[in-house]
């Protein structure tokens, strides 16, 4: 077999099933085999950039391994933002680019990105967490496997390399798919894993909480995490980017701690009245921290559960850190045997839980979901837009102003039901990321939340989905600016705040010009016949959700907390 079919069907004995591209010269000897593998259906993406985040969303949906195609030079550099948003959310993503013949190299051929060249490969090894160029035809299943043992193993965006000339090389090796086993499992620290429960045990009668991370559901320990929580009666809050470990409307759920936080859970956390937090599967970056607030460490412990050791004590000292899988880390917690001071202990949680509650509801200006307002108020855009969505419904969010009105109005009600390009935070990211993400979970209807900011970066991406045919809802928030900066930008006088218009943009007329469908909505009383009209189609579907800017962002801790960065800085 050639070069390019055995990559191919590599891919396909790893679990790849759907694999995203951007055409051209340099990966045209990929076409073939991305057409003619039985069990893999090949998406063409209507920028290289695009085709990454859709392999994103389609492993952080899948579970596996994504899979994206492009050409070297250009390609690979219109792929940087969305590998480097895939690794900031340790997502497991291999990009496969074409290079230049090697006799080519250096000799100021046509895309030239070779190492004589532009270099794609010193480019994403600053990027990724590994840039190869099979340099032959011997190299190319050794450096295979590596890249998706090291995608699979460190969560982790990778990068391969391929002349042209090794692409049409003749290659008699079977694949052997890397074992299940060595990428599910990271070695567990055992010892302090005991130390911890003994801690944990200590403090049996005293105030607990979990503040759980994507690395849960990364290991498979969403029900660990549940079982843990239920059995000692412990309050779970969750990073934005594990927004939906535990269903929001769960007895034990605080919501979101951090950017788009709620009330809950900040107050909870902050409480000088939390004797140990245990945090597992957590980077603790800015935005799991309410930018480093110390009045999150607790009184007694902190106790950190993480796969990656880098991530442990990079933010504060863990009084004890435990390295290895989340899942099994959980598992053993909820199985303690002699658990009778943790058990015991319930009544003094469930009393502080109570009270938290008691100082507020879960949202910040709940009302604001009942507003009749025109323009729409966003949080009663999020408010008719959930009422009117199927409980298991995937939700991808893009980045902007309409992430925080999600992150605190949109309830999840069941686990692995909301994505995000969290730490990173590139806009326009959300419509591939959804279009990987249903193609991996089909059954699962799909909501992506955009801006009209967003739309102008990649809503290009809309047209494949048409072509493809792919039912999914496009909630746009057209506030007619770029939402966030806007904020800022009122403030610097009008030059400023005019930056950040976008003028009218008929958005309907764009969806259909695409292939698909769409519907301009004022009134917020219409958004539930809208959603039902957008689920009823074959295709895409765009909601033009014209929002009045004005409103400020749920997230005024937020705020505090970083102007109190600022200023002592």
């Amino acid at each position: 077999m050639l070069v390019t079919d055995y990559i191919v069907g590599a891919l396909r004995d790893q679990g790849v099933d759907h694999c995203f591209i951007d055409l051209g010269g340099l990966n045209d000897n990929f076409m073939p085999p991305l057409t003619g593998t039985d069990g893999v259906k090949t998406v063409v993406a209507a920028f290289e950039g695009g085709a990454a985040y859709m392999a994103d969303g389609y492993a952080r949906a899948s579970g596996g391994l994504g899979a994206c195609f492009g050409i070297g030079g250009p390609g690979v550099l219109n792929m940087v933002t969305a590998l480097a948003a895939a690794g900031a959310d340790r997502s497991p993503v291999i990009a496969i680019s074409g290079e230049v013949a090697r006799s080519w190299e250096g000799m100021g051929g046509f895309q030239d990105a070779s190492g004589a060249g532009i270099d794609d490969i010193d480019t994403l090894s600053r990027i990724t967490g590994l840039s190869l160029s099979m340099s032959s035809r011997a190299v190319v299943p050794h450096h295979l496997r590596h890249a998706i043992t090291y995608a699979m193993t460190r969560r982790a965006p990778v990068h391969l390399s391929v002349p042209v000339d090794v692409q049409k090389a003749a290659l008699d090796k079977p694949w052997v798919p890397v074992q299940p086993s060595l990428v599910a499992n990271r070695a567990l620290d055992v010892a302090a894993l005991d130390q911890a429960a003994a801690l944990i045990q200590e403090a049996g009668n005293q105030n607990i909480i979990i503040m759980a991370g994507p690395g849960v559901q990364h290991t498979g320990g969403v029900e660990a995490l549940t079982r843990f929580a239920e059995r000692f009666g412990i309050p779970v809050a969750t990073s934005l980017s594990g927004k939906g470990l535990i269903p929001d409307d769960h007895p034990l759920a605080l919501g979101v701690f951090g950017y788009g936080g709620s009330r809950w859970a900040i107050d909870a956390i902050c409480s000088d009245e939390v004797d140990v937090l245990i945090v597992v599967g957590s980077a603790l970056s800015q935005r799991d921290t309410m930018q480093w607030d110390p009045r999150m460490l607790p009184s007694k412990a902190l106790i950190h559960i993480e796969a990656d050791p880098l991530l442990i004590g990079r933010t504060w000292p863990s009084d004890l850190a435990v390295v290895g899988n989340p899942a099994e880390a959980l598992d053993h917690l909820a199985a303690l045997k002699d658990a009778a001071p943790l058990e015991a202990g319930r009544g003094v949680r469930e009393a502080f839980l109570a009270s938290v509650q008691r100082a507020g509801p879960r949202r910040y200006n709940s009302d604001d979901m009942k507003s009749d307002a025109v323009p729409m108020h966003p949080a009663r855009v999020v408010a008719e837009l959930r009422a009117a969505f199927p409980d298991d419904g995937v939700l991808c969010v893009d980045s902007g102003a309409h992430r925080a009105w999600f992150a605190e109005y949109w309830d999840i009600r069941q686990p692995q039901t909301h994505f995000s390009l969290t730490n990173l935070g590139p806009m326009g990211g959300a419509i591939p990321l959804g279009i990987g993400a249903k193609l991996a979970r089909p059954e699962r209807p799909m909501m992506v939340a955009t801006g009209d900011g967003c739309m102008l970066m990649h809503g290009m991406e809309f047209h494949t989905a048409a072509r493809e045919k792919i039912p999914m809802v496009v909630a746009v928030m057209n506030n007619r600016s770029y939402g966030n900066i806007y904020f800022r930008a009122s403030k610097m006088g009008p030059g400023p705040e005019h930056l950040t218009d976008i003028p009218g943009i008929d958005w309907v007329g764009f969806a259909r010009s695409m292939g698909g469908d769409g519907m301009r909505i004022d009134n917020p009383n219409d958004i539930a016949d809208a959603v039902a009209c957008a689920r009823q189609t074959e295709g895409p579907f765009l909601l033009d959700l014209v929002t009045d800017k004005t409103c400020p962002t749920p997230v005024g801790p937020w705020r505090e907390r970083q102007k109190e960065w600022e200023d002592n800085d």
